[in-house]
């Protein structure tokens, strides 16, 4: 299988409005890599969290995500309130239009599309003091970024994301995120898709402008596992920025946080890219495969 995923890959379904479905086996295989995401989690006796797809601006604001980011930020929005403006929506998008929807007037902004699993952790635990002893939760969220690319099962505006988050002192991120690594190199092994952990810097916008990409790159905090030249899981070493951010507090000082990130979708490319679309092929054991109804 090529990086660029066929149409009649059986299980795959996609268009190239960015729309993207699992089904059948395939949708069975990624449930199987997920699980096996959770046993990771539950090594690290993480707790399990789940939170909704939308952001509040003011809470995005207070980590300068929008400065940083404003290129693959992506929000809900919806036509202003009012009789007349509705009208006028309406009318500028009925059936009998062609092309993108015609927007005009619209209501305020106040929440964003979740970038990432991991900022409801963060948010959630605003003003708290976790005490002396680290934490370990996971999420698995579904995430949006406004990407300049689409191709199915390697880069899509919509994702599913699983994260295992670390929150502590310095000293246990470092060693929960040395022992994150070990586990899931082992998993790529397992599963027999070579990788190769390289050092990376997040997306930011006009990076030879961005002192916070200048700061990445002579104190890097992000590993990704490569393979195929396709980031499939990250390790990420946040020091104490959210711990700041949101004044969440290890024994009165503030904390430090990790995560490890995985694409669903990009560990699904890679089995299939690596061991091809027939099931009896994968390495990955399945506990259904549900009839597809497409």
């Amino acid at each position: 299988m090529s990086a660029s995923p066929s149409q009649d890959i059986p299980g795959l379904v996609w268009n190239r409005s960015g729309f993207v479905g699992l089904t059948g086996s395939l949708l069975a295989l990624s449930e199987a890599i997920d699980r096996r995401f959770l046993g990771l989690a539950a090594l690290f006796s993480a707790g399990r969290q789940s939170f909704g797809p939308l952001l509040s601006v003011d809470d995005l604001r207070r980590v300068d995500y929008f400065s940083a980011f404003p290129h693959i930020v992506m929000f809900p929005a919806c036509a202003a309130r009012g009789e007349a403006a509705l009208h006028r929506f309406a009318h500028d998008n009925g059936a009998q239009v062609e092309g993108s929807l015609r927007v005009g007037e619209t209501a305020d902004v106040d929440s964003v599309l979740a970038p990432a699993a991991c900022y409801g952790v963060f948010i959630g635990m605003r003003n708290t003091d976790i005490g002396r002893s680290p934490r370990v939760v996971t999420v698995r969220g579904t995430c949006f970024r406004a990407e300049s690319e689409f191709t199915p099962l390697v880069r899509q505006p919509c994702f599913s994301m699983r994260e295992i988050v670390h929150l502590g002192d310095e000293s246990s991120v470092s060693d929960f995120l040395a022992r994150a690594r070990g586990k899931v190199e082992d998993l790529a092994g397992e599963w027999d898709l070579p990788a190769s952990v390289l050092v990376a810097t997040d997306p930011f916008f006009d990076p030879a402008r961005s002192p916070k990409y200048l700061h990445a790159r002579l104190f890097p905090t992000k590993l990704e596992l490569v393979q195929d030249g396709i980031a499939i899981a990250s390790f990420n070493n946040h020091r104490n920025f959210f711990g700041q951010a949101f004044e969440i507090s290890c024994s009165g000082e503030h904390l430090h946080t990790a995560c490890v990130a995985f694409g669903i979708e990009r560990w699904v490319g890679a089995i299939l890219r690596r061991h091809g679309s027939d099931p009896a092929r994968w390495p990955v054991k399945l506990e259904s495969s549900p009839d597809s109804p497409c």
